[in-house]
């Protein structure tokens, strides 16, 4: 709990200090299923789900007028493979377990091994690492991505997103070359 705290107020320290955007709602729980596809070509196979739980969301927070603060735990299943997208304005995001492969396409991403206070590393497109539990990243608003869990066991991620009124959490990234698709 103490980590979805620090990510909140992390979130909050960022929006006095950024000027991203993107998703509307309410402070309500909902839950939805993504899909995935779970070959590389990027042609649909078996879907497998990726369950996004929207935890908490604030429509115009304090210092943050005309954006919407928003907190998700995603549950990657084995073998599932997301599909490109980037998140408009800003995503920050901790690897609760599991371990997922993680492809930045463009654009850099900021990670920090063993959490916010970890050894920083700029992971620049194309390029693929793998996180683990404690790892986190920041994403920025045009930085092309997708994970994919190679593993047997569940990925479970949390994140806040702060983004403008009314936009997605997520876009689809589809001129990517080698992919298709999106998670929604």
């Amino acid at each position: 709990m103490d980590r979805i705290r620090g990510l909140l107020i992390g979130t909050v320290v960022v929006v006095a200090m950024t000027d991203a955007g993107c998703s509307s709602g309410t402070t309500d729980s909902t839950a939805s299923q993504q899909t995935a596809t779970a070959d590389d070509t990027g042609t649909p196979t078996t879907a497998v789900p990726v369950v996004k739980d929207v935890l908490a969301q604030q429509v115009d927070p304090p210092g943050a007028p005309g954006y919407t603060l928003t907190l998700a735990r995603y549950t990657i299943a084995p073998g599932a493979r997301l599909s490109p997208h980037e998140h408009p304005g800003i995503q920050l995001a901790e690897i609760e377990s599991g371990t997922l492969t993680y492809t930045v396409e463009t654009g850099t991403a900021t990670v920090h091994r063993g959490g916010a206070t970890g050894t920083a590393e700029q992971v620049t497109g194309p390029r693929t690492t793998t996180l683990g539990p404690r790892d986190t990243v920041a994403e920025i608003d045009g930085m092309a991505h997708f994970g994919a869990n190679d593993t047997a066991e569940p990925v479970v991620i949390y994140a806040t997103l702060l983004t403008e009124d009314g936009d997605d959490l997520s876009v689809p990234v589809t001129d990517t070359p080698g992919t298709t698709g999106a998670i929604g």
